[in-house]
């Protein structure tokens, strides 16, 4: 059993910047809120948060975490497949490396689950997953294996197949592509 006290809670719920108290049994939060009676639990750890603020996880819905590793060039940049245009076959998750060490950060900065997939080179990118920010191999963090498919109609895949006279240079050449392969 484990109390957090004097915490300024957003619950994201009914107790925003409220002082109270945070119950957890196991892996499991039983209680929170300003009126707990924390003096129920009599052989709880108490950890005194001190005013601190105190939120559930934060979820980043867009980001490569794993995918393009913090601090490493070339070989742990999966970020994009850059042979081609149209790769909705890909998958973040084949990529994802769970030793990059911005997970490590990111969670340390209160962020437990993230969307993390292909890049915007690539008009069609592959698939990103959600994951949570630890754990000890991918396995172990996949929360789903597929959530969203990447597309790009902006300037990158012009910027990246166009400036080398490839399909496809502009815009709308990136929607035709788009829509061709939505219709397949």
């Amino acid at each position: 059993m484990l109390i957090i006290k004097n915490a300024n809670l957003i619950t994201m719920a009914k107790d925003n910047y409220v002082m109270g108290a945070i119950v957890v049994e196991g892996e499991k939060i039983i209680a929170v809120g300003k009126d707990i009676d924390i003096t129920k639990y009599k052989d709880a750890k108490v950890i005194d948060a001190k005013s601190k603020f105190v939120t559930p996880g934060l979820v980043d819905p867009h980001c490569h975490i794993g995918v393009m590793e913090e601090g490493i060039s070339f070989e742990g940049n999966d970020t994009n497949e850059m042979s081609g245009p149209i790769y909705p076959e890909l998958r973040g998750i084949d990529s994802i490396y769970a030793k990059d060490m911005a997970f490590d950060y990111t969670y340390k900065s209160g962020i437990t689950t993230v969307n993390t997939g292909p890049g915007s080179a690539n008009v069609i990118g592959g698939t990103f997953c959600a994951i949570k920010t630890y754990g000890e191999t991918v396995e172990d963090m996949v929360i789903k294996e597929e959530t969203a498919m990447k597309m790009a109609l902006g300037e990158n895949p012009k910027r990246v197949y166009g400036t080398n006279n490839k399909n496809p240079g502009t815009r709308m050449a990136s929607a035709a592509l788009m829509r061709e392969w939505l219709f397949k």
